[in-house]
């Protein structure tokens, strides 16, 4: 029976997926936000928790991001990492100042 309900659930939650991907397919953006905002409704303080299968996904996502990153490195080399990291420069500082900063400083503050 525990089976059953592990593939229930997997099942349930790569239908929502994929509705959520053609959704966004449909009105034209990509599906990362809509997988996101998926991700912050299952799970533990969610509102749809995933008691059988959440160490499974867990392991999932684990592999899905080594997966991400080597996809990522097959796709660009050293020379188009850096002339991207010169070019994006600028808009990295803002991110730093406007992001890290306000958080960095409310740490502090709380006493972390």
């Amino acid at each position: 029976m525990h089976t059953a309900i592990l593939l229930l659930e997997l099942g349930a939650v790569l239908l929502g997926l994929g509705v959520l991907g053609a959704l966004a397919l449909r009105v034209g953006i990509s599906p990362i936000p809509l997988y996101l905002l998926a991700g912050l409704a299952f799970g533990t303080g969610g509102i749809i928790p995933l008691a059988t299968s959440e160490e499974f996904i867990s392991v999932g996502a684990e592999l899905g991001v080594i997966l991400l990153l080597l996809t990522l490195g097959l796709e660009y080399n050293a020379d188009e990492l850096v002339t991207s990291l010169k070019g994006n420069a600028r808009a990295g500082f803002v991110d730093l100042a406007l992001n890290a900063a306000p958080g960095a400083i409310a740490a502090l503050l709380l006493g972390w």
